[in-house]
């Protein structure tokens, strides 16, 4: 299939929703398909343009990378973009949209409408009523905008793709007339087959054999760091050698504001920030810490959940992570409420018993390589891409059925280049 992903911006301060797509993209172009990404320059809608090297290495030969100059930064609005998307969209066989609340995206499910082309939305998690009511800026015009501009793209889908199924039942209250699906994230198992030597995390931040429990995600209001600090500081009241490793990027300055309750409670030579980490900087932490905690207020899939239980590093989630039925079921963590004395009392259970945690690890493994791999979430969603252009030609109108975990004609293309974008691939 000739398949056109848009995204408003690949800006690593954006979170997983970037590597979810990097990974999609090219699986499915190793599995034949023609891959096209569209997106702009810019980090966020006030932010700096993101420097060419950025994109030039941001997705293997084989993906056509189109990145556009931002004309009118508040909602990223970009000319040159929708003037491309209007020449091109009728050359793709679907158009992929993934988010919201920003032009390119917008612009994106519109003219796919207007032109018949079909189109699938994934709004990666924004749609949790936790985030809904929630803005950096005004509530009132994120509501008019959905008015105008989002909800009915929305309605007119072919199809709305949520990677949980209860993401798409915390959804619900919206009452879209779009037909859904379920297919979950992934990863590249072949990055996770032989994972390294446990220590060298440890020895570059000159730590010992020192209990480790790992952050790895956005420093965000909605992940929780206002119940892990507090729970950590009564977790070390009870193991006084544990040490608690906070990576990743910081959004709005929230990591000046978690900066400032380790700080009040004392914790500075216990918490440790270690900023963003990259490639096999990820994969490293994650062996290298005993136990992963993500006490989430919202969390669409989880992506680092399934990261850290590719490296059979338990876990201790919050119920509100979607994922976290499976994570149950399958014996590879534990789950606690949005509560710190919870969190404090998971932790202390899995660092004290060191067997539980091999098991908890092992199993962890075992359910990624079965249903979070990309391979078959391939397979799911071009099954689901296919339907959905069924449906806008009209050749019927029925929801392929949701399954329990992934199981699930090509062309190529050539994007022909215009003025103001950079292309690779």
């Amino acid at each position: 299939m000739r398949i056109l992903h848009v995204i408003a911006t690949l800006a690593p301060s954006s979170g997983g929703t970037t590597e979810v797509l990097r990974g999609l993209a090219t699986a499915q172009a190793d599995a034949g398909h023609a891959v096209t990404v569209c997106t702009t320059d810019r980090g966020n809608p006030a932010g700096e343009r993101l420097p060419g090297s950025y994109f030039d290495t941001f997705y293997p030969a084989g993906i056509t990378l189109k990145v556009f100059a931002v004309t009118y930064s508040p909602l990223l609005i970009s000319v040159p973009l929708a003037r491309w998307i209007r020449q091109h969209v009728e050359s793709f066989d679907i158009v992929h949209v993934h988010g919201l609340y920003r032009f390119p995206v917008t612009f994106a499910a519109r003219e796919a409408a207007r032109q018949g082309i079909p189109y699938v939305i994934q709004p990666h998690g924004s749609l949790d009523p936790y985030l809904y009511g929630t803005s950096s800026r005004s509530v009132v015009l994120k509501r008019l905008y959905e008015r105008w501009f989002d909800w009915p793209n929305f309605h007119s889908a072919d199809a709305i793709h949520y990677t949980a199924s209860d993401e798409r039942e915390r959804s619900s209250f919206l009452a879209f007339r779009a037909p859904s699906f379920v297919v979950p994230n992934g990863l590249n198992w072949e990055q996770y087959r032989v994972l390294p030597t446990r220590g060298a995390w440890r020895m570059r931040l000159k730590l010992g054999e020192e209990p480790i429990v790992l952050f790895l995600g956005r420093l965000h209001f909605k992940k929780g760091l206002d119940l892990l600090i507090p729970a950590f500081d009564t977790l070390r009241q009870r193991i006084p050698n544990v040490q608690l490793m906070i990576a990743g990027p910081e959004n709005d300055d929230y990591g000046a504001q978690v900066r400032s309750w380790v700080q009040a409670r004392e914790l500075g030579r216990s918490v440790h920030f270690v900023g963003p980490l990259q490639g096999a900087d990820v994969i490293q932490a994650y062996v290298d810490a005993d136990v992963f905690a993500l006490p989430s207020y919202t969390e669409n899939f989880g992506m680092t959940v399934a990261e850290a239980m590719a490296c059979a590093l338990p876990v201790v989630i919050s119920d509100q992570v979607n994922i976290h039925a499976d994570v149950a079921n399958a014996g590879a963590g534990l789950v606690t409420r949005c509560d710190a004395s919870e969190v404090t009392a998971a932790l202390q259970v899995l660092l004290r018993d060191s067997g539980a945690r091999a098991a908890m690890g092992s199993a962890g493994r075992r359910i990624v390589q079965a249903h979070y791999t990309w391979r078959a979430i391939v397979t799911d969603l071009t099954r689901e891409y296919q339907t959905a252009a069924r449906r806008r030609r009209g050749e019927g109108t029925s929801v392929t059925p949701v399954h329990p975990g992934p199981r699930g004609t090509d062309a190529s293309h050539e994007p022909v280049g215009v003025s103001g974008e950079r292309h690779s691939g």
